[in-house]
């Protein structure tokens, strides 16, 4: 399955903070060994994408030394429309928050690709637009809220009467002081939620752009729509069933049933089924796999046996122990006084 890749204007945001700060990458002794692969990305086209996990590599790196916790939000208030590639600039000239988000929805795989990514998807309830996605992984955190914090403040740059926010959600925990949240989101910023979401008001998607170009938009479809045709396809059937399988789970703390699933999917049982066996897979395998992933998450939150049995779906401690054994070699308890003595040293 192929890394996620993410775009180079990322890289570049990380550049510019440096600068700014009247720092030189070159000269920075914790970034020696990554010195000529920075040199290669930074020369790259600003649209063009890089790997996450060397992306991820670096801003660690940068956070601790520099002991700067708040480097996502610096970064992304150093955001503009050429960071995003071709993308950011159909956002800039659109007519509407809803036109921009359409495209948006449309064309993501020009910013984050990767057969981990999953598109945006609106939709309201009552007089709020909540715009989402699942929680896949929790090495994804920062790369969340890089994307989350460049679209707010690029939003805030596109439209003078800025769309308005009722809250933030994340799927993960703060990396940061929340202080740094609520400055520079100016709403509610809630963690440990089911999805990432942007939650705003219904009257927000009606706003619009100064800069709306309805010819220039013309020319930049036309260009979007040629990138997105040379990206390759990936056969995701199996990645989406995980997907809504790890997602019942952690919003359900329970088990699902494989109809459910399929009903989850838009699909009948049948053709699930059938889809899982031309896979070489099956639906138990499916919820095994996720189960055992989804326990290694509780099992670092220091969640009880007994609690991470019943929220799996398990009859009992010993039944989960039993499968977790079998999945990982690994007793629970051996398991647990792991983590223990990693997060000691």
């Amino acid at each position: 399955m192929q890394e996620l890749h993410i775009p180079n204007g990322y890289f570049q945001l990380w550049n510019m903070y440096l600068i700014d700060q009247g720092l030189d990458f070159h000269t920075l002794e914790f970034l020696a060994p990554y010195r000529d692969d920075l040199e290669h990305v930074l020369q790259l086209p600003i649209d063009t994408q890089s790997p996450f996990s060397f992306f991820y590599s670096i801003l660690q790196l940068t956070r601790e030394q520099l002991d700067c916790p708040q480097l996502i939000i610096e970064m992304a208030k150093r955001i503009r429309p050429e960071h995003f590639g071709v993308l950011g600039y159909m956002a800039t000239r659109s007519n509407s928050v809803a036109e921009a988000l359409q495209y948006i929805m449309r064309f993501s795989r020009l910013v984050i690709d990767g057969a981990d990514a999953t598109p945006l998807q609106m939709h309201q309830q009552g007089n709020e637009i909540w715009l989402s996605w699942p929680f896949l992984d929790e090495k994804y955190a920062l790369l969340n809220e890089m994307t989350m914090a460049a679209m707010v403040h690029l939003a805030k740059q596109i439209f003078p009467d800025q769309p308005q926010f009722l809250n933030i959600q994340m799927a993960h925990r703060p990396q940061m002081a929340q202080y740094h949240y609520q400055k520079f989101y100016g709403c509610d910023v809630l963690f440990d939620q089911p999805r990432y979401a942007y939650v705003m008001g219904v009257d927000s998607l009606t706003l619009k752009s100064v800069l709306a170009d309805p010819s220039l938009m013309q020319l930049l479809l036309k260009q979007a729509e040629e990138a997105i045709a040379l990206k390759p396809h990936y056969e995701s059937v199996l990645q989406q069933i995980h997907t809504a399988v790890a997602e019942y789970l952690r919003l359900h703390a329970a088990a699902p049933k494989i109809d459910q699933i399929a009903d989850e999917l838009h699909v009948s049982t049948r053709t699930l089924q059938r889809q899982l066996q031309q896979l070489e897979s099956s639906f138990k395998a499916v919820l095994e796999s996720e189960r055992m992933k989804r326990c290694e998450q509780l099992l670092q939150q220091n969640s009880s046996l007994t609690e991470i049995a019943m929220r799996l779906g398990y009859s009992d401690q010993s039944a989960l122990a039993r499968a977790y054994k079998a999945y990982s070699g690994q007793t629970l308890l051996e398991r647990k006084q792991q983590l223990k003595a990693q997060s000691e040293s």
